[in-house]
């Protein structure tokens, strides 16, 4: 038997679920589609642990340039704080980046990856491929709710630096 009382409350459920989809339809897109030049290297500290002769670990601040298709991305400056875990040949890498956009706000993203030696690393014509996987985590102003993130992938050579392509959608 239906009630009163079983009707009110579907109903109130029911305008929940309606007033949580309109909110969750409501939250604006933003392409961070882009590509990632380095601009300048500010640290870079490494070790080798002695387990190997060709291991090695790192850390390292830099700053890269971003050129995109969004106005707002077009110019930002994304900050690397990164670690490194390699091998001569391959290794993985982690970290943190901040991302200023030219308005000011600033966006916080966590990624992680590998990497690899196409060449003898220091010898000749080689370079470090790399891909890997990021997640924001906070943003400020009107991003202060971004969730979202995409994958990357890119190349370094000793004459032209880092260049990496990132494919990336999120939600503010």
């Amino acid at each position: 038997m239906i009630t009163l009382r079983s009707l009110s409350r579907f109903f109130v459920l029911g305008m929940l679920g309606m007033a949580f989809g309109v909110e969750t339809a409501l939250a604006e897109k933003l392409d961070c589609t882009g590509t990632g030049k380095s601009k300048q290297q500010i640290s870079f500290q490494d070790i080798k642990p002695g387990d190997r002769p060709d291991h090695f670990l790192a850390q390292l601040v830099a700053i890269d340039s971003v050129s995109s298709k969004n106005p707002e991305l077009d110019g930002a400056e994304r900050k690397i704080y990164g670690h490194i875990d390699g091998l001569a040949a391959y290794g993985s890498h982690s970290g943190y980046s901040t991302l200023t956009l030219k308005s000011g706000e600033t966006l916080w993203d966590r990624y992680e990856g590998v990497g690899y030696t196409i060449g003898t690393f220091g010898v000749g014509d080689w370079e470090i491929r790399s891909q890997g996987v990021f997640q924001f985590v906070a943003g400020t102003g009107k991003y202060k709710a971004i969730r979202g993130g995409g994958y990357y992938s890119g190349r370094f050579t000793p004459a032209g630096g880092t260049v990496e392509t990132l494919v990336c959608d999120a939600e503010y």
